[in-house]
């Protein structure tokens, strides 16, 4: 299950979920940083802020010894963790947040 979002794409694979960095809004916030699994029994935590009228909502993954960010919307953007995505790519974020959510309180 895939969900692109505005700085990336996010990927549900088997046991892990995949953060895709490419594209000049992934360069613009998260730099030269790379793609990034993280194994679904590591996340401690699910973010998530629905689009707006006029804001991007962000999905963002805290995880075991991991650093994300705490301070609202203009951190998340810089936050490796945290894809940011338009209200008409919301309902895919919504999916793979559900299928995560399930297997780590299962």
């Amino acid at each position: 299950m895939e969900a692109q979002g505005i700085n990336g794409k996010l990927i549900l694979g088997k046991g892990y979920i995949e953060i895709v960095r490419k594209g000049f809004m992934s360069f613009m916030t998260q730099g030269l940083k790379g793609n990034k699994k993280i194994a679904i029994k590591q996340i401690s935590a699910i973010q998530f802020k629905p689009a707006g009228l006029m804001t991007n909502g962000y999905i963002q993954f805290s995880f075991i010894g991991g650093q994300e960010s705490k301070r609202g919307l203009f951190m998340a953007t810089q936050d490796e963790n945290t894809l940011m995505f338009k209200k008409k790519q919301q309902p895919e974020f919504e999916k793979i947040k559900e299928q995560v959510e399930k297997k780590i309180y299962s």
